[in-house]
Formats: C-alpha cells, structure tokens, sequence
C-alpha cells in the first residue's frame, strides 16, 4: 500500500512542480472575433509565440499549453523561467483589423478578459483584467522576467505595429510633432515616416525585419535608436527623449515597462576639490547646479543628468535597478530594453543598449576621461546599496 502511494506521489508531483501557471479567461458570448492568448517567449537568443489555442508546447518544450474545456479560456504552464522573458497577450486574432469599426476594437474590454498568473517561486497569485472600455485589438496583460511578475496593462490597436512615446528629457512632458523616419535596415529604403501627435505618440505598422529609426526636431539634438518586428508579429512599444540643444554633457536613460523604477548614478571631480556622486535620493549642487534634471519612479523614464560645468578628471555612469535592489543574481535589469543616449557640443556622441542575457542589478555603462571622451564599460553587478552603486 505504501509502495502505491509512493508511486502516486511520485506521479502527482511533477504535475504541480512548475514556476508559473497563466490563464486567460473571457466571456465568449460577448466576444466578436476570436481572442486567442499568447506567450511571447524569449530564450537562448531566440524568440517564438507560443500559443494558446494550439496543443504544441515551446520548441524547448518549457512551456506547456494545456487543453482547457472552456471555450472562453485558454492556459499555460510554465516548467523554468529563470534566464527567461515571457511577455502575456491576448489577441483578437480573426478580426480583420484593415476593415475594423470603432465597435470591433472595444471587443476584447466588452468580453471582460481576465488573466491570472499563479506565481509558485514567490507563492503569489495575480489578476490583471482589460480596463472597461479600453480600446484595441492587441491586450499586454504583463511580464514574466528572469522568475518575476511585473503586473501592467498596454492595448495596442493592431498586431505589427511600432509604437514609440517621445518626450522631453529636461521636463519630462510629452514631444509632440518629432520627425521620424524609419529606414529598413538591409536594403536602406525608407519604411516610414511621420510625426508624433499631440501626445507625443507615432504608431505604424511594420513587415516582419529590423529597422533604423531617427528622431528630429527644430531645437532639440537628434536622436537615433533601432527595433525588430519579429515573426510573432506582436506590438514593439518604445519610449524615448529628446534633448534640447545643448553643448554641456547630457546623459538620458529611458527604459520598458518594468522595471518600475531605475535610477542613474553619476560621480565625477567637483570643480574645486573632492568626489560627488549623485542619484535621485541623493541630489546635491555642483557648481550651482543641480546636474539630475528628471528623475522617473514609474517606468520608461526619461532619468536625465546633465554636467553643467565640467572638472578635469574621470566620470562613472550607471544605472541601478532600485525596484530590484534586493534581487541578486536576476536578469531582470538585462531585459528591462534599458537605452542611454550621451550628448555633448551640440550633438548625440554615443548611445548604449543594455546587454541581454546578463546577471545583475547594476549596469555600469561608460566613464567619461580627463579628455572629456566617453569610455564604453558595459559590466553589470548586483548592488543592493545605491550608495555603494560604484563599489
């Protein structure tokens, strides 16, 4: 009898012996189209969709999907989400978004979806639902990363689209009509152009590829940044700063959906004598100034820091995942699409992304020499103290 019970056990347990649990739940009657949920997972370089009204699992086999009996629900099962990225949608997938009403794009939020995620490292349980009346298509319920939940919602009107938010890096405020020019990497052709709308918001729809895109406006330095459509076909949603025209050392961090909080740290010679090091808690004047001009605690920055007056010495950039100070030993700081840009004389000098794939809380960018020229480092640590940030 023992031995049967071993066995059972033995059998059951593996069934309950995963990270995470995802189900997406909707009210069919009230659903026009079809809502289909999707895991966006990314993984050893590679990206695929898993989906959830289809049986097959990852092609690594890490993500299950399993059968559910309810027509409104769909379910996944996460084994390992360490080192991982997994980006929750839910997609009106059969309406035909060329020929769509206003009506059609109030289909997903009128058929109240739901996802719950069922966090069993942490021993947590989330709901995250469409605001009631919120428009489109395309539904991002959230994130797991590197074994964490980031709880958020974004509606997007269509698939494919390319979606970028631009602001002003000194005040923060929304840049409305920003020039913006996306070229097709491989053959050079441009894509698309356009502005940005009052809320400083461009959207256009891509081809599977990657592209080059440039942002410009009369009185602030350009800007340049790039992005893949992948073949999952899912929405890229972008924020980024411009700066006004400036001849100092500018240095802007914008950043994704999570981490909810990253913080820029910059330390250098004072014009007299001594060393500062400045972050958000830790503001001082340098000269009569006060070189942190935007400081962002609610994702996608911008963090700006500004070296009015430079002293001859060496200066040290980072940027620390406060929101994840305590996390050591995570990737979650290498998938947060971190992106720094460095102004001097008037012009964009060097722009830095984030290296995927790392184990750290600290991304320690560049130095800035006694010659005033910017040394790329791109080493990320853990850190749990800011003050020790550049330990």
């Amino acid at each position: 009898m023992k031995r049967i019970i071993l066995l059972l056990i033995l059998i059951i347990l593996p069934l309950y012996a995963y990270d995470f649990k995802v189900t997406v739940k909707w009210d069919e009657m009230a659903m026009t189209g079809d809502a289909e949920a999707i895991l966006q997972y990314y993984h050893n370089g590679k990206v695929e969709a898993v989906r959830g009204n289809l049986t097959k699992p990852s092609t690594d086999g890490n993500v299950q999907v399993n059968r559910t009996f309810s027509g409104g629900s769909e379910e996944f099962i996460i084994d390992n989400s360490r080192g991982k990225l997994f980006n929750i949608w839910v997609v009106n997938s059969v309406m035909d978004e060329d020929f769509a009403t206003k009506e059609d794009y109030l289909t997903l939020s009128n058929a109240k979806v739901v996802v719950w995620v069922e966090d069993n490292i942490n021993k947590q349980t989330y709901q995250v639902s469409i605001p009631p009346g919120a428009p489109g298509l395309v539904f991002r319920a959230g994130a797991i990363v590197d074994g964490q939940f980031f709880d958020f919602t974004e509606m997007f009107q269509q698939q494919r689209i390319y979606q970028v938010a631009m602001v002003d890096a000194v005040t923060g405020r929304p840049l409305p009509d920003v020039n913006v020019v996306v070229k097709d990497r491989r053959t050079g052709e441009t894509a698309g152009l356009g502005k940005t709308d009052e809320a400083g918001m461009f959207t256009q729809k891509f081809d599977y590829g990657q592209y080059d895109v440039l942002f410009s406006k009369k009185g602030y330095l350009s800007s340049k940044h790039e992005f893949t459509m992948d073949l999952t076909e899912l929405p890229v949603a972008m924020n980024f700063a411009l700066s006004p025209i400036v001849k100092e050392f500018r240095i802007v961090l914008t950043w994704g959906a999570f981490p909810k909080d990253l913080d820029a740290h910059l330390s250098g010679p004072r014009p007299g004598d001594g060393q500062f090091h400045i972050w958000w808690r830790h503001k001082e004047m340098i000269a009569g100034k006060d070189f942190l001009d935007v400081d962002d605690q609610d994702s996608y920055g911008p963090e700006t820091i500004t070296i009015y007056k430079p002293a001859r010495g060496v200066y040290h950039y980072a940027v620390h995942n406060y929101s994840g100070r305590n996390r050591s030993n995570s990737q979650e700081l290498s998938y947060s699409y971190a992106h720094v840009d460095v102004y001097a004389d008037g012009r964009l000098q060097a722009s830095f992304d984030i290296p995927r794939g790392r184990y750290g809380n600290v991304w320690y960018v560049f130095d800035i020499d006694p010659n005033l020229r910017i040394k790329p480092v791109n080493h990320l640590y853990d850190e749990d103290n800011s003050a020790q940030v550049f330990h």
